[in-house]
Formats: structure tokens, sequence, C-alpha cells
């Protein structure tokens, strides 16, 4: 017995150890393994100073992990396959566990299978090379796809070309994918589709609210109406389709019977209910139109109304068989909603409305904004066909009380909309706000550039110029091509033919810049044949916009380039806009205002908005950020520019009792003052200049920027003392933190004059009419051949060459947006001294005398004069002078007192004066 028993125990002490193939095997395995990490460190060590095959290096030390053979072996993968080196220790790995593992007997070596991976292996690493040598950047000095990618490569592309390559090395691919992981792309293409559907379905039933379909429900088709609001309670998923030309409208109750029906009415019976888990299966049936007697039913019916939408209902679709249902107790299988169906429907239910066509032609009714909707359905279509008496609907008594309220009212459409919004939670608005960008146009190719280039050189060629093209930048709108001029060629040639090569080129407009910063080149800017739009959103998410600390930075547009061109008010300090109608000029002064909207708030960027056309900037009425309303009457704008500058030389006199010399250094000092708990009183209040009995503290001081739409229209109006105001704040401002947006669509020489263009550097020309309104905005031509809606030239402070900008798009819906927003997080606090203030009638600020003595002490012949203006009904100082023979300070003073009295109007455009007074009565 011991003898077996040791027999036993030495043959299972023999099975456990491996015999001599599987030993072998296993070794190699473990050698598998160790040359796929010593592979695994080698590449990711790998540094291009070691000493390699490829190339030498100086002696020093190897920073490869794996040392010298390290190296070396990274270094021949890396040549030989590039980039796909990287996959070659997992293959390894892969590849030894396959050959040497150790298997069961059941489980032998497909030797067939195991072929096709191999093979699918192969044509994997082989076609990534080349697919990597194609479309991938090279690596250090290596190929991405190594000396196998070079080679399938040059011999590929002479036959196929590059998109031709490019396919058969994606399908070899899939092919290769398939022997090796033996997964069927259809397999692959279904799964897809499937969860693709699934996930749709999924996203459209919880957007629908809806849940799983009960079958089996009996359907009541009397009276039912689809837009009930109580039909927006039920899943939308448990709609039953019937003909619209024969029931019009739907109504299933969620239990297996229906409760006491009134004798003949039609009921739609439908199958046995199923599960709710179980699948829904509807059958088709059948109609029969000579059953249908009655449409009425009882107030005991106990339905759900669903609406059915008229999309959804086919008129070749089966129908729903319609008999007379027999009378039913259903008391015992009320449904927990039961009750309130049945309260509704007490109100609900017309038992004698004929069964009419819905009306879903007609727009939903806008003029009148009711709280709660519920309802409005019957009442319309009720109005529609005069069948709802007056004291059957609760809802119709309250609509027309809102109607007769609204018909001695302001038209509802003229009302404002006025949304009372909840205040954002965030500092400022949010990008989410704009519209965001879009595709609008494509992209020349290359090759269409480069064809153009050729054109280019040609077409001047024929013109007896000699020119290389030696750049190309397409941008937005327009693309300029960078001009080497051949020895002895001026500019002015080229110039003075624009025209001529415009037309030579198929082209709208062409323009020449004649200096390229930096660069020894001419500029020839061709409009592309399809422009893009630049979206606000994108030139506001910029890097450059979001990166800049000033509250008054603006965005303009996007250049040639395509970067985001961005500005500081604070530094221009004044901006002179030009545009003709259609030019874009409205949309960049909106664009600029909704860029301080996104940058500051009220407490950092105050506005003074002047739009003589009660149009363009009315929009921005009642945001925070205003100082006053939006000025439209030009006498209360000159007001605005008067209490401009007297507010200019308060804070000058500020800045200096504090010591400092701009707005900056004046918050700062406020503001360290205020975190040391000690304010600073204001140095300039004196006793019985307000009710207080000790000086107020002072406030930081915000921005103030004075926008005018249009101010040749204020030139016109009120004459040259807006010029003179204008012309002081654009001297003396930029310290004070008030700075000047001044737009118009006249650029001529009487409005933009050259006092104001003296004291204004910044420009900005969108198109222009004749090239003397371009040399009037920018002192050179160029801006009457741009291209229109939103193409400018922007002339920053400083510089003497315009740069070519494609203005950013902001239409009125994302201005509102914007508005709204503001408007939810305060109100305005409106200063009414900038417009009612007593600003003098001569045009004075308060405290300053006249240059002409003290105007109290009239000219002994003010009244001949008085009379012999009113009756010549001329006013002119020549006129006076000759009359009385005076001189002409004498007289100029005379009729400035006229002036002063009110007798004759203030000089116009044309220096001429209306007589305002009355003519004399006729002596006897």
């Amino acid at each position: 017995m011991e003898f077996f028993l040791r027999q036993e125990q030495k043959q299972t002490d023999t099975s456990r150890r491996l015999n001599g193939i599987q030993r072998l095997k296993e070794s190699a395995l473990i050698l598998a393994l160790l040359s796929a990490v010593f592979i695994f460190v080698s590449l990711i060590s790998y540094d291009s100073s070691d000493p390699s095959w490829s190339q030498t290096a100086w002696d020093g030390p190897v920073r490869n992990a794996a040392g010298n053979a390290g190296a070396w072996v990274a270094d021949t993968l890396f040549f030989t396959l590039g980039t796909l080196a990287y996959p070659v220790p997992f293959l390894l790995l892969l590849g030894g566990w396959v050959f040497f593992r150790r298997r069961a007997a059941s489980e032998p070596l497909n030797y067939t299978i195991l072929a096709t991976k191999i093979l699918g292996v192969v044509l994997l690493l082989l076609t990534s090379c080349g697919l990597a040598d194609l479309n991938f950047d090279d690596f250090w000095f290596f190929s991405s796809g190594g000396v196998v990618g070079d080679v399938l490569t040059e011999l590929a592309l002479p036959m196929f070309n590059i998109l031709g390559t490019t396919l058969v090395f994606m399908f070899v691919w899939a092919a290769g994918f398939t022997l090796f992981t033996g997964i069927s792309w259809l397999t692959i293409v279904d799964t897809l589709g499937e969860k693709t559907l699934d996930g749709l379905t999924w996203l459209v039933n919880r957007i629908r609210g809806d849940k799983p379909q009960m079958v089996g429900a009996t359907v009541d088709t009397s009276d039912l109406d689809a837009d009930d609001p109580l039909f927006s309670e039920a899943p939308s998923a448990q709609r039953e389709l019937a003909d619209v030309s024969l029931l019009n409208k739907v109504q299933r109750v969620k239990s297996t019977e229906v409760a006491e029906e009134k004798p003949g009415a039609p009921i739609i019976h439908a199958s046995t209910p199923a599960p709710i888990s179980a699948p829904i299966e509807r059958k088709e049936p059948t109609i029969q139109l000579d059953n249908v007697v009655d449409t009425s039913v009882s107030e005991a019916t106990v339905a759900a109304r669903i609406p059915v939408d008229e999309e959804e209902v086919a008129f070749d679709s089966p129908a729903v068989a319609v008999t007379p249902a027999p009378n039913a107790d259903a008391a015992d299988e009320r449904l927990p909603w039961d009750d309130e169906v049945e309260e509704t429907q007490a109100r609900d239910d017309w038992t004698d409305e004929p069964d009419v066509e819905p009306q879903h032609n007609h727009p939903p009714r806008e003029d009148i904004v009711i709280g709660n909707t519920d309802g409005l359905s019957e009442l319309d279509r009720a109005q529609a066909q005069s069948v709802i008496p007056d004291d059957e609907d609760p809802f119709l008594e309250t609509i027309r009380e809102a109607q007769k309220n609204a018909a001695g009212a302001v038209h509802p459409f003229l009302v404002k909309d006025e949304p009372n919004l909840p205040k954002p939670t965030e500092p400022l608005p949010t990008i989410d706000l704009l519209d965001p960008p879009r595709n609008t146009a494509t992209r020349a190719t290359d090759e269409e550039l480069q064809y153009q280039a050729r054109l280019i050189e040609t077409r001047l060629e024929e013109y007896k110029i000699k020119v290389t093209v030696k750049g190309i930048f397409p941008g937005p709108v327009i693309t300029r091509f960078e001009l080497e001029l051949a020895p002895g060629v001026k500019v002015s040639r080229i110039m003075s033919l624009s025209k001529d090569i415009a037309r030579s080129l198929s082209t709208s407009a062409v323009r020449v810049v004649d200096v390229i910063p930096g660069k020894p080149y001419i500029g020839l800017e061709l409009p592309n044949s399809s422009r893009e739009t630049v979206f606000m959103s994108e030139v506001v998410a910029s890097e450059r916009f979001q990166s800049s600390k000033s509250p008054l930075s603006v965005v303009l547009g996007k250049d040639i380039a395509g970067e985001a061109i961005v500005t500081d008010l604070a530094k221009a300090p004044h901006l002179l806009v030009a545009g003709t109608t259609g030019s874009g000029k409205s949309v960049g002064v909106n664009v600029m205002i909704v860029s301080m909207l996104y940058k500051a708030g009220p407490e950092d960027v105050r506005f003074i908005m002047i739009d003589p056309k009660m149009l363009e900037l009315s929009v921005y009425e009642g945001i925070p950020h205003l100082l006053t309303e939006v000025v439209t009457d030009m006498k209360d704008a000159a007001n605005a520019l008067r209490w401009s500058v007297a507010e200019m030389e308060r804070r000058y006199k500020l800045m200096s009792a504090l010591g400092v010399r701009n707005i900056g250094g004046y918050n700062e000092k406020i503001r360290e003052a205020a975190e040391a708990n000690h304010p600073i009183p204001d140095p300039l209040w004196k006793p019985g200049d307000s009710m207080d009995e000790t000086a107020p503290m002072l406030e930081k001081l915000p921005y103030i920027v004075v926008i005018v739409d249009e101010f040749a229209d204020l030139m016109m109006v009120v004459g040259k003392k807006v010029e003179e105001l204008i012309a002081r704040l654009a001297q003396k401002a930029r310290a004070a933190g008030i700075h000047l947006v001044l737009a118009t669509q006249r650029p001529s020489v009487d409005v933009i004059t050259g006092l104001i263009k003296a004291n204004i550097p910044t420009r900005m020309a969108f198109t222009v009419s004749t090239k003397t309104d371009s040399r009037t905005i920018l002192d050179q031509g160029g801006a009457e051949s741009l291209l229109g809606m939103g193409d400018m030239l922007f002339m920053p402070n400083g510089s003497n060459h315009p740069a070519r900008v494609h203005g950013a798009f902001v239409n009125d819906d994302e201005v509102h947006r914007v508005v709204s927003n503001w408007k939810a997080r305060g109100k305005p606090q409106y200063i009414s001294d900038i417009t009612c203030g007593d600003q003098g009638s001569d045009g004075l600020l308060p405290g300053e005398a006249s240059e002409n003595g003290d105007d109290d002490e009239l000219d002994q012949l003010f009244d001949q004069v008085v009379e012999f203006v009113t009756e010549s009904r001329r006013a002119s100082v020549s006129g006076v002078q000759r009359r009385f023979k005076i001189g002409y300070n004498r007289a100029a003073r005379i009729v400035e007192q006229l002036e002063a009295q009110g007798i004759v109007s203030a000089p116009g455009h044309n220096s001429n004066r209306e007589v305002l007074a009355p003519p004399p009565p006729p002596r006897d």
C-alpha cells in the first residue's frame, strides 16, 4: 500500500513540471517580454546626441536609459519605421504571447488564422508608415514614416498622386485591420448606427417627456380639442392616430374600458392592454363611415385627451373602426387623475359643436399678452367660428377687457418690450449673448492664389511694369499680394493704373499700398470672390481682447491675416469715424459700444450719446452706463458738450489738488485713501454749495465717452460754438478721462474742419464717395476704393499708414440681448444738469466772461440797429457797419448783443443770421 502511494505522489510532482518543449517556449516568452521592455525604454529615452549607426557624436555620456545598445536600437527603429516604432514593443509582446504561451490540449494553434493575423499586422504597419509620411511632420531628423514610408510613397505617388495614394493606403489599412482582428467593418457600421439611433431616441424622449406607452386603451372621438392645455400633460408617445378628415380630433382613456357613455356615442376599441415594459405593437383597424352617429359625450366620460399633430396623421393611413359602444359601468376603474379630467371636462365639452377643420393657417396672436395662456386655443377657434357663448368661457371676459384697454391706449406693437429679467450673477455679460461664428464663405485654394499671382505679373507686364509676387496673404474680404518692383519702376506708375489693373483683373476695385512697414515691397489688395463675415463673438473671444486690461478696449474686426484688431480708446485718445450710407459706419459704432459694455461696468465707464437720427443709439436707452438720456435735440447736444467741458475743468482742478497727472493716478490715490480708512474730502467744496455741513468725500471718477453718431447735423444746427467745444475737449480731455467718438457720413471740410482734425489723430474711414473725402478723413486716398459692409482703413494714433481691417458685425438682436443684460443689472442715474443746465444763451460756460466786456451795457445805437434789422430783415455785421458808419468791431459787438437778446439767431454754417424778431408795426 505504501508503495502505491509513493508512485502516485511521484506522478503528481512530475505533472507539475514543464517538459522540454514547454521549457523552451516559456523561456522564449520571458525573452520576448525582456526585448519589449528594453525596446520601449530605448524609444522613450532616445536622445539625438547619442552615438548611433546613422550619425556620429562626440565622446560623452550616453543619455539613453538603455545605454549604448538602446541608443543604437532606438535609432535603427526610428530610421526604419519613424513614429510607427513606438508600437513595436507591444507587437513583440503580443507575438510572444501568441506563439510561446502554454496551451491546453483542447486549444491547438490554428496556423491559418495565425497567418492572416501576421499578414494583417504587416499591412497595418506598412500602410501606417505611408500615411504618416504623407500627413505628419518629421521629428528630429527622421522621417515621420521612416524609410519604409518614404519608399512606399515614392513608389505610389507617381501612379496615384496624393489623393489616390491616401485612399489606397487607407483601404489597405482597413483590410489589414480586418485580417488582424477578425472584426467586420459592416459590424462596426451597424453597431455605430444602432448606438447613434438609441442615443437620439433617448434624447428626443427626454426632451418630449415621453413615458412608456400603454396599449389597449379605449379612445373616444367625441368633442376633442388638440389645443387644450390638458393635452400637454399627457406623454406625446401615447398618441393614437386617426384620419383627420373623418375624426379631426383624438381622445384616449388610460383604462381598459370606457366609463358610462351616452347611447350611440362612437368609440374606438383597441386591443387588450399590454404591460408597460412589453414592446408595443399597433394593429391596423378599419373604418366604417355609416356608423358615425353623434359626437357628444356625457359628463361621466373619463378620458385623457392628447393632441395630434397634422404632420403625423397621413390622409392615406389606415383608419380606425368607429362603432357604437355599449354602456359600461366603470365606477370601480377610476384612475387617480380622472377627477381632474372630469372637473376640466365640465367646462370644455361642447356637445353641439360641429366637426370642422381646425384653423392651423393663422399665426398666433401677439398683440395681447396674458400671463396664463390656458384656453387661448378655444378662444381663437370661437372667434373664428362664433360658437362660444359669452357666459361659457371664463377667459373671454379677461381677453376682451385687455382689448378694451388697449383700444384707447397706444398700439400694442408700439409699446416697448421691457422684460423683467432676473439679475445676472456674472460681473459682466457672457459671450453666449452674441451669435456664434459660422462659416459664410469658402477660402481660395493655394492653386487659385498661385494662378492669381501669375495673372497679376502678366497683366502688369502688359503695361511695361515688371514685378514679382513675393507674398500672398488671404484675408476675410481681400487678399494682399506683395510685389517686388524691378529696378527703376516707381510706385506712382502702378497707383495711377489702379483702375486699369482692376479692369484687366476683372475685379471691382484694386487698392495699391505704397509702403509696407518693414518690407521693401508694395501691396496690391484684391477683393475675394467670396467674402467672409467677421462675427463679433469670435473677436470678443480672442486672446487679444480678453487679455486687455483697459476698460476702454474696443474691438474693430480682423486684419488681412485674420488676426483680431483691438484698440484702446484711452490711448487713441479720440476717434473720428467717417463713411457713406451703407458702408458699415453705424455697425462699427455699435461694435465699439458693445465692446466697452463687455469690458467695463458703470462704475468704470459712463456714456453721453448724441443721436440726431433717433435710431442708431436709442437702443441703449436705459442702460446704467448712461449719464443722461440719449440726446436727440441738437440744442441739448450743445449743452451736453458744454457740460463735458465744465466737467473736464472740474476734474483738472481735483487732480491738481491731489497732485496727480491723469485720471488713473487720481483713482489710485482715492483707492489708497479708502484702504487706509482716510477718505479725501472734496477740496473744491465751499460752504453753501450744498446742504451738508462738511465737504463730501471724493469718489472714484469713471471714464466718460461722448459718442456723436452724426455730428454733421450738430455742426449745421448749432454752428461754430460746437467746433470750439469739440476742439477744447480734444485738446485737453485725455488726462481727465473724457474721450470723443465722432461719426459722420459727410466728411467734408466744413464738417471735419482743420481744428477738429488737428486734435483727433485716430481715424477710421469706411467707404467714402470721392478721393477728396478720403483725404479729408485720412489725409490720403484709398478709402474711396473700399468694398463697403464693414471694410475700413484704420489709422491709429502716431501712425501715417492706415491698416486694412474688415469690421466685426453685430446685429440688432445681439445688441438687444446685451442691453437687456445690463438693464437687468441696474437702472441709470441720470444727471439733469447735462442737458437742462443753464449754459448761457451765447454759448459760454457758466462763470466765463464775454470777450466784448459787460453785456448789460448796450450800445447807444442798439435801438436804432434793432429798428434797421427788423425792417430790412437782414442781420450782418458789414450791413450795420455801412448803415451807421461805425467800425467793424463795434458793429460786431452790437450784432452779438442782438443775438444775446434773441433778436437775431446765431450764425449758420454759411455765417448768415436769421432775424427772429417780428417787423415793427407800420407808421401812420
